[in-house]
């Protein structure tokens, strides 16, 4: 049964970064139905895909999940404001990804507030991200997988194509598709789509 639910979270959570929609995810697992066994089966496909992956384990005993594509973000940390964000925030060498994402995964695993930043790692907006900090949260146009505060249209746009990525691709995983054929049909399908 732990096996199940891992396999339903990683592929109901990690869809979008196998098809190719954003750069990372982030989920909890809880500790009582953690299972190291289905972790590393799941380490061994996030990797043939091209992709890395980091267990945090909190102190309060959650687990978080960290997937994603080390080159993308590479490429979104390049970006000159993004660099100045997180030189704000503490990231001294904010141009070494590998750099970054090292503070990110301290900071997630030690904080008892919950690292705002995560948010440019996880793909949104910038706009947002700094909104959502400025707004404590409040007050946003628009609330999906983050909080839109800039261009709630596109936003909500983003939204749904996430949201319909996950449903079918949990759907094709519950089909017995392999996580290579369930990225080979949706990219087919948004072809066709296009």
């Amino acid at each position: 049964m732990t096996n199940l639910y891992i396999n339903q979270i990683f592929i109901r959570f990690s869809s979008q970064i196998f098809c190719g929609l954003k750069p990372a995810t982030l989920f909890n697992i809880s500790a009582d139905r953690f299972s190291e066994k289905a972790l590393e089966n799941w380490k061994k496909v996030i990797q043939e895909q091209g992709l890395s992956i980091q267990v945090i384990e909190k102190i309060s005993g959650s687990i978080l999940i960290f997937v994603y594509d080390f080159m993308w973000l590479r490429k979104l940390i390049d970006d000159s404001f993004i660099q100045a964000y997180l030189r704000g925030k503490g990231y001294s060498n904010p141009c070494n990804t590998r750099e970054c994402l090292n503070i990110l995964f301290k900071r997630l695993q030690n904080a008892e507030s919950f690292p705002h930043e995560v948010g440019v790692f996880l793909g949104y907006p910038i706009e947002d991200v700094i909104q959502f900090e400025e707004k404590q949260g409040k007050c946003c146009k628009f609330c999906g997988y983050w909080k839109s505060y800039c261009n709630p249209e596109e936003a909500k746009l983003c939204c749904e194509k996430y949201k319909q990525c996950s449903r079918m691709c949990t759907q094709w995983f519950d089909e017995g598709y392999s996580v290579p054929q369930i990225i080979k049909k949706y990219k087919k399908m948004a072809q066709q789509a296009a």
